[in-house]
């Protein structure tokens, strides 16, 4: 087990197939990371779908010990693990227990279709075969089509039927189908039907009173039935409270015009008994043709004769007649097939094509088998390429400490501001990732994405040499991504810390000189509104014709800036007295108090400022730029200086080329140093000359 000192943490070197199995023995506590969405890491989808076991979208720590200790357990040799191949030689699959086989035994097919003399099975060919295997109807993935069935019309009509009368479920080729749920649902749903069904049949006195005739005769009962009721309530209300019921069994006097009115009346004025007329003028003229059918039909089939009214008593021995029948239509059973011919319902019932679509969905099983076993195959392949380089940027953070890598989740470089911000990540909600992040203490720039012919995204970036320069919100800038794509960059936001000491520095002076530049212009503001409202006073008066000196005299405008002046004067003056008094001072000391003296007045002022602005860069750490975005981190990463310099940087200019401020520092400087000499020069020649 080997440690080793990245940025100001301490983290598990994981390099082969030892550090592995150190890893399983590894509390967790000592890991850089303990959890992280799948969605944080540029990797093949495929290895992040095995990796996440619970298809959380997250990667846990049990699920990285589960993959880890399934990849030693399923290899004989794991010398190679972590080689950049997407291949192994057969022979590093073990073989001594059951899952071993069924890899080898895969392997070996997939060897036989795609690379019969290979001795090593590759990811491509394992893809490849699996590729093959779900474009076939029966593609393992538990759903039925109507491909599927072949030459046998009856099946493929049978399965159509049932993706009809189910909705069906999605096949991987794009179809719909049935699952095995729904085939079941389909083949039961005909038998309630039909057994449904012969119950209606004519000749059953128990559920068809009028036999043929009763369903034509029951839904005359009930386009009527509502109306009805409603009519002998209005009878029932108009016994109990005569005065009350009057308005509601006559026609509406209220509405707009007689047809409304008629429309809102019972369907017929009662006669003096209270049962309903079914024909004559007591009628309303909107319901005379149905209450006539409703006569001719049910009523004289189940009163006889030739009836012209009905009791309330016959309305509901009308109702009873017909309750067995709509007891037979309550208890349908089945519906989802009713649409289908019942000619072809009788007929899949009489066949075995039920059981040939069960023989298919056993066949889909032992595909599915098949495709496991693809995946099992697939999941050695990534592991075995890519696993150790995972462990690299989530149990251990290496690969983000070397310059020569890019992380896992890393999403490319962002150049604005004449510099290269290295560490970009994506983040899907900007706000809260700002609410996280404002504890790393860095300079973070947020910036729209937009690719073009892409959706836009968000990515954060640090800021970590240099001074802030022009990083505000809408300053625009290029992103590169991991493969070197330009697209259009804009800040959108920044949160604001000390990108380097001179700013940490300078922060307290800056924010003591806008305080006294807020202050200078607040009263600039106040002597400009005086002198704004004395002039519009003046001007006022003179167009009213008021005299002047009728006016009650006004202070001078001028009266709060001479104030800001006199103070000012009276500041330099003391400032001047105090330089005096100090300059006095220093005049009597020697050469070297002198120096220590202003030594140590630099250090009485600018020593706290510089400590705090040293701690205020300790402290700064890339920790909580990932929590904002679902990390959960367990070591500190604190900014060491060659971080500082990896994470963001401004190239130099060519040293070969004119005009560029390398070649004019030097120029100043080889020209100060010519000064220097001259003055060494002259000061040598005043001393002989002195001494002659």
């Amino acid at each position: 087990m080997k440690f080793a000192r990245y940025g100001k943490s301490y983290q598990l070197v994981i390099r082969n197939a030892d550090d592995l199995r150190v890893l399983l023995t590894l509390d967790e506590s000592h890991w850089a990371a303990t959890s992280a969405p799948t969605a944080a890491f540029l990797e093949d989808p495929a290895f992040l779908a095995h990796l996440d076991t619970d298809k959380n979208g997250r990667v846990m720590t049990d699920e990285v010990l589960a993959a880890t200790r399934w990849l030693l357990d399923t290899l004989a040799d794991t010398s190679k693990i972590g080689e950049p191949k997407d291949e192994i030689p057969v022979s590093f699959i073990r073989t001594d227990g059951p899952a071993g086989q069924a890899l080898l035994t895969t392997a070996t097919y997939v060897n036989e279709q795609c690379n019969p003399d290979g001795k090593s099975v590759s990811l491509a060919h394992v893809r490849s075969c699996m590729a093959d295997l779900r474009a076939k109807p029966l593609n393992g993935d538990g759903i039925l089509i109507a491909d599927a069935a072949g030459n046998d019309a009856e099946l493929a009509a049978y399965i159509s039927a049932a993706v009809a009368a189910t909705g069906g479920s999605p096949d991987l080729s794009g179809k719909q189908g049935v699952s095995s749920a729904q085939l079941a649902a389909f083949r039961q749903a005909i038998t309630d039907f039909l057994a449904w069904k012969d119950r209606g049949t004519p000749d059953n006195g128990e559920t068809m009173p009028f036999g043929a005739d009763t369903p034509s005769l029951y839904a005359s009962f009930v386009s009527n039935a509502q109306a009805i009721d409603h009519f002998f309530f209005l009878v029932g209300f108009d016994r109990f409270a005569p005065d009350q019921a009057a308005k509601f069994l006559a026609a509406d006097g209220a509405a707009a015009d007689p047809d409304a009115a008629l429309a809102a009346a019972p369907v017929a004025k009662p006669l003096e008994d209270g049962s309903l007329p079914l024909c004559g003028d007591n009628v309303n003229p909107k319901a005379r043709a149905a209450l006539a059918a409703l006569r001719d039909g049910l009523v004289k089939r189940v009163l006889g004769g030739e009836p012209v009214a009905i009791s309330e008593a016959q309305w509901q021995t009308i109702r009873e007649r017909l309750a067995p029948y709509a007891a037979y239509l309550a208890d349908k059973k089945g519906a989802i097939v009713e649409a289908l011919p019942e000619a072809d319902l009788r007929g899949w019932a009489a066949s075995d094509v039920a059981a040939r679509a069960d023989a298919l969905q056993t066949a889909d099983e032992v595909v599915a088998k098949r495709v496991a076993a693809f995946a099992d195959l697939e999941r050695l392949l990534l592991y075995h390429r890519r696993l150790i380089r995972f462990l690299n940027n989530f149990t251990a953070l290496t690969e983000f400490y070397n310059p020569k890598a890019t992380a896992l989740f890393e999403r490319g470089r962002l150049l604005i501001d004449g510099r290269w911000l290295n560490l970009c990540m994506e983040v899907p909600d900007p706000a809260a990732h700002a609410a996280v992040a404002k504890a790393s203490g860095i300079f973070t720039v947020y910036a729209k994405i937009t690719p073009s012919g892409g959706a836009p995204y968000t990515i954060v970036a640090p800021a970590t040499v240099g001074s802030r320069g022009k990083l505000q919100a809408g300053k625009r800038g290029v992103f590169f991504d991991v493969r070197n794509h330009e697209h259009d960059a804009i800040v959108t936001s920044v949160i604001e810390n000390p990108i380097s000491l001179m700013e940490a520095v300078l922060a307290p002076f800056k924010n003591i000189a806008n305080m006294l530049l807020g202050k200078i212009d607040a009263l600039s503001t106040q002597a400009q509104t005086g002198l704004e409202k004395a002039a519009d006073s003046a001007v006022t008066d003179v167009m009213s014709g008021k005299s002047v000196t009728d006016s009650k005299p006004a202070a001078p405008p001028t009266q709060n800036m001479g104030n800001l002046f006199m103070g000012v004067s009276v500041s330099i003056a003391a400032l001047s007295s105090g330089f005096a008094f100090f300059a006095k001072s220093l005049s009597g000391m020697s050469v070297r108090a002198r120096c220590l003296t202003g030594l140590s007045a630099l250090l009485i002022v600018f020593g706290p400022v510089i400590l705090a602005g040293v701690i205020k860069l300790l402290r700064q750490d890339i920790g909580p730029l990932l929590e904002g975005a679902g990390w959960s981190i367990n070591r500190s990463m604190g900014l060491t200086w060659h971080l500082r310099r990896q994470l963001t940087v401004r190239k130099p200019y060519p040293r070969e080329a004119d005009g560029t401020p390398r070649r004019r520092r030097r120029t100043i400087l080889l020209s100060l140093i010519n000064l220097a000499l001259l003055a060494g020069i002259i000061w040598t020649c005043i001393r002989l000359w002195i001494g002659e």
